[in-house]
């Protein structure tokens, strides 16, 4: 008997490779005005939208303003004027959702949890419009059983409202036998954590579970290849 029956993903970072996805999205609509991509200018870029995103996940400000605020504050910064945060928020998602870029072999190892009769499900913080895009153009919407994203559901991982909602359309779902893969310690750790349920930890680049928000985040499991799943699925093999 496999030890769980469904596999909760979180997308990107984990699925999708979105740091070369951001830049590639993030080069073509700087381009497209005139405005030169420098690595400076993608590190701050990155910061100053990371920034946003953590406040999202803590409740401090809305996706409605996270979107074309960490635009504005990008060409302040840089000292371009005169554009508009919303017209390229609205390039940007666009590009980000047709471009899309898997991590290492997440087809294969999606297909493969499929074969051995698991649910999967999507659980992702974003936009509705671009992260369906993603799936569709990722061909991950031909192995997912269900999409749950933060704008529909009003509410971002890690908060238990957002879960609430999940489980709640899930009602066959056993939480003592799902668990949650994903990337960020604060998102989908702390999100497995508040929706009690186990979480894998992806993290290739083997960084530090310290968050910097107090104690560090407990996880079940820690894996630096998505192939890791199948032996934790199979044989439990992985404790951290």
């Amino acid at each position: 008997m496999l030890k769980y029956d469904t596999i909760l993903w979180d997308l990107d970072g984990t699925l999708l490779d979105f740091k070369r996805m951001e830049r590639y999205a993030l080069e073509k609509c700087l381009g497209s005005v005139g405005v030169v991509m420098t690595q400076e200018r993608y590190a701050l870029y990155s910061e100053i939208n990371e920034g946003y995103w953590k406040r999202l996940e803590r409740g401090e400000v809305k996706i409605k303003e996270l979107l074309p605020g960490r635009f504005e504050q990008f060409f302040r910064q840089i000292g371009v004027e005169g554009m508009d945060p919303d017209e390229m928020q609205k390039r940007y998602e666009r590009e980000l959702g047709e471009n899309t870029c898997r991590m290492e072999d997440s087809y294969g190892v999606v297909s493969k949890i499929k074969e051995m009769g698991l649910k999967q499900h999507i659980v992702t913080n974003g936009t509705v419009a671009t992260q369906q895009a993603k799936m569709k153009n990722s061909g991950f919407d031909k192995l997912i059983d269900r999409v749950f994203i933060s704008e529909a559901i009003g509410a971002e991982k890690p908060q238990r409202e957002f879960f609430d909602s999940v489980f709640g359309e899930l009602t066959d779902l056993k939480k003592d036998r799902t668990l949650l893969v994903g990337d960020s310690l604060t998102s989908d750790m702390r999100g497995a954590y508040n929706a009690g349920v186990d979480a894998c930890f992806y993290n290739p680049k083997r960084k530090d579970r310290q968050t910097g928000e107090g104690d560090p985040v407990r996880v079940a499991y820690e894996i630096a290849s998505l192939h890791d799943i199948i032996g934790i699925l199979e044989q439990g093999d992985g404790k951290a």
